[in-house]
């Protein structure tokens, strides 16, 4: 979570803007007079579920509480920044000189693994001594460009070679052991941690490598598999295995599908199948679910025949922690539950043929990789079919009881009433023991004895008398009207790190050529002169096109770079914006930005093949900026909607005037893409 993000967390902004304006309530938003300009009419909107605020009126300005503050206050984003995390409490820290060398100290140890892996590259790539290890990569039918991907390499059988070599580049035997490289014994004796072993670099999000995966390629050596330690630089339960490669088709699918192993995930990327990703042995752990909910909305789980054959027999929350290592490592059905409702992601679950890992199956049939995911299974579904399984069709009323006593526990870890609700209402129907109120209050009461044990519970068929109807749910758990659902879609959520896809692939591509920005302007103004009934919707890019605090920041600097010629744009870049926003700044740097022509073309024209030839980098991300555009016009129709619903004569005339230039405006947007690729 970034300093902005967490700022947003403890500051609501229907709180904090009611202290400078008076606002009402209309519907699910606020509104209220602008505070920026004189009028009549209230045309000011705060969006409680998007944290964003939009002035309909003569401003035309929106944002979120940082660029409320600013326009307020009269502030820049540092200014604001600093004002803000003093009302929320958030202690803002510039770099010291012990934090410079930390970073330092951490850049020196990537460069160290960087020429480890880059030695056991060569090891692997000839010698009579890794010929083993080579015809071992020819049996996994991995193929030397996949190799060269992965950086796959060897660690000769030796007990120090991978030292010496570290060592003769200027390294300290410190290092070597700090980066995990080395080990140290009880005795004092240092000697290589990886040995005769198949070794595979693990790189974190940017593409850095931090550790590595070492595979075993003797019988008597154990284990088969070994990571790199906790370091500096790599937590295992913070990382997974190839999300480098995988988050732009994670972004593109919206849909990662996380496997158990590193040659599960190997073999998934040299077939095609790009959104695959690898956990580290451990059990599925937040953080890692948290970096793929930045991507996707939606996560596979492949479990392999042997875990799902013990989940089949599962016996409640208990005995799932008790199982073996190896099966409790990867799924625990309880934790996804609960997380998954945490994150607002759906998880899916898809069980291997028996015999069969992910490896063998898609180099075997890869089609029948792809039908078992498209058939997956949501994990509450997955609990009730492999935890009733074993039951016979006449099986007795107390048998149904004792499952329903080990499942509900699991189907209930969710913390959204609805879901609960559905959940087990679903196991009530499975069991044939009356309705979901029952189950679920019926369940409640076996928590209750948990705790007052000398109150007797019995299931709900053997009740004299129907139990008590549970509470309703609160008025904001209420099943949201089509509208209403329709509306929150269309309007960006509650702000994550990075923004939307097309966000951080314009904005990365403009700090990588900035003077592309009047480009942009530029296609956008001459759209504008040609579209006249839709001109006040084509105005140049702004940080209104942005979604997200980090973003408008990294771009409202961006445009105050270009209008200096003191520095280099780049290095005002990273002078002036604050630590907090340095390490948004890298990471846009760093953004992947293909792909983007596929997935734009689809919904446009099938064969749009002039489309996809762009070469220059104008024609690269002017369609890329008209996307941003008609995304925030296709946001702000949403509220545009929703707020005639409630207004009087006089607004709902200005909305709809607004409404038409907009929708005006999208079509001009679509008419330019369609045309593509850009000239001129």
């Amino acid at each position: 979570m970034t300093v902005t993000d967490d700022i947003k967390a403890r500051l609501d902004i229907v709180q904090f803007i009611s202290q400078y304006v008076p606002l009402k309530k209309a519907g699910r938003n606020y509104t209220a007079p602008c505070p920026f300009h004189q009028e009549r009419t209230p045309s000011f909107v705060v969006f409680p579920d998007t944290q964003g605020w939009h002035c309909f009126g003569a401003c035309g300005e929106g944002g979120d509480i940082f660029n409320f503050v600013m326009k307020k206050e009269g502030l820049d984003f540092v200014g604001a920044l600093r004002f803000l995390a003093e009302k929320a409490g958030v202690e803002l820290q510039e770099r010291t000189s012990d934090q410079i060398k930390q970073d330092e100290r951490l850049d020196k140890l990537r460069g160290l693994l960087n020429e480890a892996a880059t030695f056991f590259q060569k090891k692997l790539s000839s010698g009579a001594a890794s010929k083993h290890a080579r015809d071992y990569v020819q049996r996994r039918s991995i193929n030397a460009e996949t190799v060269d991907l992965f950086r796959i390499g060897y660690a000769p059988a030796g007990w120090d070679e991978a030292i010496d070599h570290l060592r003769l580049l200027g390294y300290s035997l410190e290092e070597v052991v700090e980066a995990g490289v080395a080990v140290t014994n009880e005795a004092g004796r240092t000697y290589d941690r990886f040995r005769n072993r198949l070794v595979i670099p693990i790189f974190d999000e940017r593409g850095r490598i931090i550790g590595f995966g070492a595979r075993a390629l003797a019988a008597e050596d154990n284990p088969k598999y070994l990571n790199s330690p906790q370091t500096p630089l790599f937590d295992k339960s913070a990382t997974l295995f190839g999300l480098h490669l995988a988050r732009r088709a994670i972004r593109e699918s919206e849909m990662a599908v996380i496997v158990e192993g590193y040659m599960d995930a190997i073999q998934a990327h040299q077939s095609g199948f790009n959104n695959v990703v690898a956990q580290m042995g451990t059990a599925l752990t937040r953080p890692q679910l948290k970096q793929l909910s930045k991507y996707a909305r939606r996560l596979v789980l492949a479990l392999d025949p042997d875990v799902a054959g013990a989940k089949a027999t599962m016996r409640g929350l208990d005995v799932v922690r008790q199982a073996s290592e190896t099966t409790q490592a990867f799924f625990d059905p309880a934790a996804m539950i609960r997380q998954a409702s945490r994150l607002d992601i759906d998880i899916q679950v898809i069980t291997m043929p028996e015999g069969k890992d992910p490896d063998e199956l898609i180099r075997d049939d890869p089609q029948a990789w792809t039908r078992l995911i498209a058939s997956a299974t949501p994990v509450a579904d997955y609990v009730i079919e492999a935890g009733t399984a074993h039951l016979p069709p006449n099986a007795t009323l107390a048998e149904r009881e004792q499952v329903a006593r080990e499942l509900v526990p699991i189907l209930m870890a969710t913390e959204s009433s609805l879901q609960e609700y559905a959940n087990v209402q679903k196991l009530a129907y499975k069991l044939r023991l009356g309705s979901g109120r029952e189950l679920a209050s019926w369940a409640q009461a076996q928590i209750r004895a948990v705790t007052t044990p000398m109150q007797p519970v019995t299931p709900p068929q053997d009740r004299q008398a129907r139990p008590a109807e549970p509470a309703r749910p609160a008025e904001t758990a209420t099943p949201d009207s089509t509208a209403d659902r329709a509306a929150r879609a269309a309007r960006p959520g509650p702000p994550v790190a990075g923004g939307s896809v097309v966000e951080r692939e314009c904005l990365a591509m403009l700090i990588r050529q900035p003077e592309l920005l009047s480009s942009v302007n530029r296609r956008l103004r001459l759209l504008a002169s040609q579209w006249a009934q839709a001109h006040d919707a084509l105005g140049p890019l702004s940080i209104d096109d942005f979604t997200q605090s980090d973003l408008r920041a990294v771009f409202d600097t961006l445009q105050r770079a270009l209008g200096q010629d003191e520095q280099d744009v780049n290095d005002y870049l990273t002078a002036r914006l604050p630590f907090e926003l340095r390490e948004v700044l890298e990471r846009l740097r760093a953004e992947p930005v293909e792909g983007f022509e596929q997935r734009l073309s689809q919904p446009l024209r099938p064969d749009l093949r002039g489309f996809l030839k762009v070469r220059t980098p104008e024609e690269r991300l002017e369609p890329r900026a008209l996307e941003l555009r008609k995304q925030r016009l296709r946001r702000e129709n949403m509220d545009l909607q929703f707020l005639q619903q409630s207004a009087d004569a006089e607004m709902d005339r200005t909305y709809g005037q607004r409404l038409l230039i907009n929708k005006t405006a999208i079509s001009a947007i679509d008419s330019e893409i369609r045309r593509g690729p850009f000239r001129g």
